[in-house]
């Protein structure tokens, strides 16, 4: 029996032909979750930056949803949480429950931004063969990471259509690490919002730093950030001038060790822990006189380029990205991870130099602004997705 097809069956087709380029691209993603950290805070300033004239935006949290996550669903942006649980699980078969919302969704393309998030992407893509796939890696070290999370990327990398470093040095150092070819691996720096926040008025005296000049970081207090060595530089300010405050924003499972070596070091008068404090970059970042991190890697640092754009003088470690950011005595001071003698030169100068805090704070707001925006990000990830979608 021959099966006929009808004239709007037809045209229907030939619609969906004609406009295959012009409707909108389902754009879902994917993320283990969205609480505080600089990848999150990457995901959340693409999420609202996109052209949405041209995506249709879907967020999907493996685990948990996170305090960004519930941000941006006040803001009325579609996100999944895959976990029914309060606190995360290991759950072997989330990609069943992702594989659901993409068929739901009519997903064309899925970028994942953590290592669990890829796995059970690329094992949907090869449910989904027509399913484009691009990943972010947002963390460095490599090839120091944990060997699960170097054997998921290693393996699953291989089934994304398209790889994104955050920065020139991790690019090169996954590239040899995974093997890859060059074409295979772009780089997209990470970028923020430019502009000066005003803070909240009374952090200074909260942390009883009115009459000091205080340097100040923010982080999470986890081994990567260096913060015994910021302790260490601590002392040395203290032996020498009372006029200097630290202050940690932050939190994280090293607290009470670092609270404790602090109190060994008879730091008490000297180094202040703010705790988490929310939206940090906004409300502590304005009263800080130095940005200090003495981190041991990075990737590219989300909390440098706030730094930078609130006009602070900065002395970071020569980790990740902070070479390509920072041009060392421009817009900032770069030591070597790990130069406790180096890091406390580099503070004295600024400390001493109200000059100099000023001539590199305002060149490192001006190179944010001109070099390192969401808006500037956003484009480049459009970019990525329209042509891995053959859509330019």
């Amino acid at each position: 029996m021959q099966h006929t097809i009808s004239a709007s069956q037809m045209r229907n087709k030939e619609l969906c032909k004609l406009n295959k380029s012009e409707r909108k691209i389902n754009l879902l993603i994917a993320v283990a979750g969205l609480n505080i950290g600089g990848a999150e805070v990457v995901i959340r300033d693409l999420v609202r930056t996109i052209d949405r004239a041209r995506f249709n935006v879907t967020v999907c949290c493996i685990k948990v949803c996170g305090v960004i996550g519930d941000e941006l669903l006040r803001e009325g942006v579609d996100i999944v949480t895959l976990s029914n649980s309060a606190e995360p699980k290991v759950d072997y078969f989330t990609f069943i429950k992702l594989l659901r919302v993409l068929r739901q969704k009519r997903i064309d393309l899925v970028h994942t931004h953590t290592a669990d998030a890829l796995a059970d992407a690329a094992v949907c893509k090869l449910l989904i063969p027509k399913l484009k796939l691009i990943h972010t890696f947002h963390f460095g070290n490599y090839p120091n990471l944990r060997w699960r999370q170097m054997w998921i990327e290693k393996v699953f990398s291989r089934f994304a259509n398209r790889l994104v470093a955050v920065g020139e040095v991790q690019r090169q150092q996954i590239k040899e690490v995974f093997r890859l070819k060059e074409k295979k691996i772009k780089r997209v720096w990470n970028g923020i919002f430019p502009g000066v926040a005003q803070g909240d008025g009374v952090f200074r005296s909260r942390v009883g730093a009115e009459n000091c000049i205080l340097v100040g970081t923010i982080a999470t207090l986890i081994e990567q950030k260096g913060l015994f060595d910021l302790l260490l530089v601590a002392r040395e300010f203290q032996d020498v001038r009372n006029r200097v405050r630290f202050v940690i924003v932050g939190d994280g499972h090293l607290r009470k060790e670092l609270e404790a070596k602090k109190r060994e070091l008879g730091l008490d008068n000297t180094v202040v822990f703010a705790g988490w404090v929310m939206n940090g970059a906004e409300v502590a970042l304005p009263a800080f006189d130095v940005f200090f991190q003495p981190s041991l890697w990075e990737a590219m640092s989300i909390v440098i380029l706030e730094a930078m754009a609130a006009g602070k003088p900065i002395v970071a470690t020569r980790v990740g990205e902070n070479n390509h950011i920072i041009d060392d005595g421009v817009d900032g001071l770069l030591v070597e991870p790990k130069d406790i003698k180096g890091m406390v030169t580099a503070l004295t100068r600024l400390i001493d130099d109200s000059d100099l805090r000023c001539r590199l704070g305002s060149a490192a707001s001006r190179k944010v602004a001109q070099q390192f925006t969401v808006e500037r990000m956003t484009r480049a990830y459009e970019d990525i997705y329209l042509k891995t979608l053959n859509r330019q």
